[in-house]
Order: structure tokens, then C-alpha cells, then sequence
């Protein structure tokens, strides 16, 4: 006699048997599967696409934008802190998966003195209205999709043996229905992953032709963490589906409760969460905000404070007069420490402004989170982008970087204008040998702060999955009492 570990796994084996065959032999099965692989196979197509040619154009560009620096020719050095350059933000892989907040907030930065810009080449701009509404990703398959296609394809999982009449003889027959509802279940997880080759295939392929690094040092751990994300989202509403089917009372009545739960799981409370968060943790809009600095920055700094700073460099020097080309004069170049300050003025002032933004973004970030408890979609969602460095967080840490890299920049030349004083009125003219020796960026985004990923979206995808299991244990349970006719 087989023990019990062995009796259920050959029940769950004839079970998965019996059930795979019935479903290959189901033309609606078919159709339902189909129409989702099609569908998967264009939103894959279309990443694959979108990511090589992002790739592309903004190696481009950015290649463009070095020659155009190099070769600006001789100039002031504060002349070419106005010449500027962009700075381009690099596109992951798993971002073309879930594109998350990317196509809204801009591919580059224009960085020039005295001045902290927004992002620029915001991808949605170019996209027709149909698109704007609607826009096809491997991620809304797997969010939005998938889960529905699981639930027309199990809202029959045990409802249909209880119109049949079938259910007391499955009891009396001593059958065992966690092994059959596994089984059952594991066909339906299988069917939904199905609609993730494709992209999964796509990305792999476009990432190997184009053979570009990623701007991750921890890509491996974000991928693997990524697909266990999504298969803990779909046994979530396996496990759901196989709950409803065991416990409505007809075909119709499990197949309403499912699209309800769909319905509010997948689109209410995810769009919810949206409203709140932005109720919570309201922004400015990009007039007021611009407006705001440019109020500041029009205000000059204390004039008492510049002229002890003035005094002080005076008295460092052991210098009399600030003027340039008279004896006993100041040897650097008052122009370029002035710069200096006013660099260092509008810097407190982008820091005051953006500091508030992102505060008030993060805690938008955080109270969405908070619907993960409610909704896996949600916490599927926010781990997703999260991994694949699309949603806001990932957004700020390019735009920081950016500006740390235009703080260099300025600072470096601003300190060559410093070293030249002017001469006989002319001012110092730099050449390609200052421009090359300034580095470009280089942007990688930091690695995984794994304890913020856990607790704010693991352990709620965690929590939901074992709660939808629960469940099923549940409905089976009273399935197996016959207190479910």
C-alpha cells in the first residue's frame, strides 16, 4: 500500500493527466489560450522593438552629444557651461517588460549653468491617442490578462461537477481533492505562464543581439526576483479561481464571483490606491514648481555676506583690490569665484524645491504600497517597476545623478575661470583639452535595497498568495464535508 506522501502524488499525477487531456480536447480552452499567447507574442514583439530601437537612439545620441562637446572649439569656460550637454538615461531590459512610469517622465537632461532642468523626449508626447490609452506590455499580459484568462478557464474547475451531480461520487469514490485541485490548479498555472514565453523569449533574444551591458550590477538577482514575482501573482489567482469554483453554488454564480473579484482586485483597487496616494501626498503642477525656484533665484544673495566673502579672499591673497591687471591686485579671477557662488546659491535653492518633490513622490510610492495588502495586483505592479527600475524611485536616482554630474561639470569650469584672470580685458579661452578631460556620465542604478523590496512588496504578494491559499484549503474542505451541494 503506497504510503500517504505517495498516495498524493499519484492522485495529483492521474489528476493533472486526466485533466491536460480533457483541456487539449476543449476548443474553448483553445481560444482563450490563443487569443492570450497572441496577444502576448505582440506586447513581447513590441518591447523587443521599443527596446532596441531606445537603445539605439540613445547611444546616439549620446555619442552625438560627446563629439559636440569635444568639438565645441575655443571658448570661455563659463561659455561652455551655458553651451551645456545632454545626458541620457539608460534603458534596462526589464524595463521594456514593465515599462512602469518610463514613456511619462522623459529619456534625457539638458545640463547647463545655473540652472537644474526637468527630463526631456517624454515617449508618450509621440504616441497617437489610441496608444495613449491603451498601450500593450508584456507586464498588463501578466497583471491584467493573465489573471482573466485563468478565470475563464477555471471558473468550471469544481462548479461543473456540482451542476453535473457529480460531486458525491467523487466523495464516495474516496477520491483526494487536494491532490485533484492542485492538479487542476497547476494545468491553470501552466496555461497562464504560457503567455509569458513570448516576452521572456523576445527580451532574451533583443538583449543578446544587441549585446549592451545593463545598467544594473545586481541584473541576475532583479530577473530572478522578477519571474518569482509573477509566478507568486499567478498561484495567487490559481488558488483564487480554485477557491470560488469549489465553493459557488452553480457554474454562473462561480463564474460571477470570479470576474468580481477580477474586476476589483485587478482594476478598482489598483486605480484607487492612485487617488489616494495623490489625495495623501499631493504635487505641485510644473507651472507652480518652476515658478517657485525661478522666485528664489531671482532673489539676490545678502550683499552684506558677499562683500565679508569678498574681504576674506582679499585677505588670503594679501591683496588689496579685487581688480585684475593693477599692481597688488587679486591673482585668480574674481568673475569665476563669483560664478562659484552663484552656483552654490542656486544649488540650495534646487535642493530645497526638489528635495520637497521627491519627499512628497516617496511618500505617494509608499501609500500605494500600501494596497498591496488588499490587492495582488497592485503588489505585483509595485514590485515589478521596482525591479525593473521604471517607477519613480529609479526615475529620481537618474535625475540625482544627473545633476551631480552637472554640479561637476560647472564646478570644474567654473574652477578654470578661476585659475585665468583676465588679461588686458580679454578673457581666457579654453580649448578640446579641457572639454575631454571632463568624464561623461556613466549611470548605473544602485543595487536592490532588498529589506524595502520584502517588506513593501513581497510580504504583501506573500501574504495574499498564502491568504488565497487558506482559501482554497478552505473550500475544498467543506467540498470534502458535502456541505457544498
Amino acid at each position: 500500500m503506497p504510503d500517504a506522501g505517495g498516495g498524493f502524488v499519484a492522485a495529483f499525477l492521474a489528476a493533472w493527466q486526466a485533466d491536460w487531456r480533457q483541456r487539449r480536447r476543449d476548443w474553448r480552452v483553445a481560444l482563450v489560450l490563443g487569443i492570450g499567447v497572441a496577444l502576448a507574442a505582440c506586447a513581447a514583439l513590441l518591447a523587443a522593438l521599443d527596446l532596441a530601437q531606445t537603445r539605439a537612439a540613445r547611444q546616439a545620441a549620446a555619442d552625438a552629444e560627446r563629439t559636440r562637446w569635444v568639438h565645441q572649439g575655443g571658448k570661455d569656460p563659463h561659455a561652455a557651461a551655458h553651451y551645456g550637454v545632454y545626458v541620457f538615461k539608460p534603458l534596462p531590459a526589464l524595463a521594456a517588460l514593465d515599462p512602469g512610469v518610463e514613456r511619462y517622465v522623459g529619456a534625457g537632461i539638458w545640463l547647463e549653468a545655473h540652472r537644474q532642468n526637468d527630463m526631456v523626449y517624454r515617449p508618450a508626447a509621440d504616441d497617437g491617442g489610441a496608444e495613449r490609452q491603451f498601450r500593450l506590455s508584456p507586464a498588463l499580459v501578466l497583471q491584467v490578462l493573465a489573471p482573466a484568462a485563468m478565470v475563464f478557464l477555471g471558473f468550471g474547475m469544481f462548479a461543473a461537477e456540482r451542476e453535473r451531480g457529480m460531486l458525491p461520487a467523487l466523495r464516495l469514490n474516496g477520491a483526494r481533492l487536494g491532490a485533484i485541485a492542485a492538479a487542476r490548479a497547476a494545468v491553470l498555472l501552466c496555461l497562464a505562464l504560457a503567455m509569458s514565453l513570448p516576452a521572456c523569449a523576445a527580451i532574451v533574444l533583443s538583449t543578446w543581439q544587441a549585446g549592451a551591458a545593463e545598467p544594473f550590477a545586481d541584473a541576475a538577482l532583479r530577473g530572478a526576483l522578477f519571474g518569482a514575482g509573477y509566478l507568486l501573482y499567478l498561484v495567487t489567482w490559481a488558488a483564487l479561481v480554485t477557491a470560488a469554483s469549489a465553493l459557488a453554488p452553480t457554474l454562473h454564480a462561480s463564474l460571477a464571483l470570479l470576474l468580481t473579484a477580477w474586476t476589483v482586485l485587478v482594476l478598482v483597487l489598483p486605480r484607487a490606491a492612485v487617488e489616494l496616494a495623490q489625495a495623501a501626498a499631493p504635487l505641485p503642477t510644473l507651472q507652480a514648481f518652476r515658478q517657485g525656484i525661478d522666485d528664489e533665484l531671482g532673489m539676490p544673495e545678502d550683499p552684506a555676506e558677499a562683500e565679508r566673502a569678498r574681504r576674506a579672499l582679499l585677505a588670503r591673497y594679501g591683496v588689496a583690490d579685487a581688480v585684475q591687471g593693477a599692481p597688488g591686485a587679486l591673482p585668480v579671477n574674481w568673475r569665476g569665484i563669483g560664478l562659484m557662488q552663484g552656483e552654490e546659491h542656486g544649488n540650495r535653492i534646487f535642493d530645497r524645491h526638489y528635495g520637497r518633490l521627491y519627499d512628497a513622490m516617496a511618500r505617494q510610492d509608499r501609500a500605494m504600497a500600501l494596497a498591496g495588502w488588499l490587492s495582488p495586483a497592485a503588489a505585483v505592479a509595485g514590485l515589478s517597476s521596482r525591479l525593473a527600475a521604471s517607477d519613480n524611485a529609479a526615475h529620481v536616482e537618474f535625475v540625482r545623478a544627473a545633476e551631480r554630474q552637472r554640479r561637476l561639470v560647472q564646478a570644474l569650469l567654473n574652477a578654470e575661470v578661476v585659475r585665468h584672470p583676465d588679461r588686458a580685458g580679454a578673457r581666457y579661452q579654453a580649448g578640446a583639452d579641457l572639454w575631454r578631460s571632463i568624464p561623461p556620465l556613466h549611470f548605473a542604478y544602485a543595487p536592490l535595497d532588498l529589506r524595502a523590496v520584502l517588506v513593501r512588496h513581497v510580504l504583501p504578494l506573500l501574504a495574499l498568495c498564502a491568504a488565497a491559499v487558506a482559501l482554497a484549503a478552505a473550500a475544498l474542505h467543506r467540498l470534502r464535508l458535502g456541505s457544498a451541494r
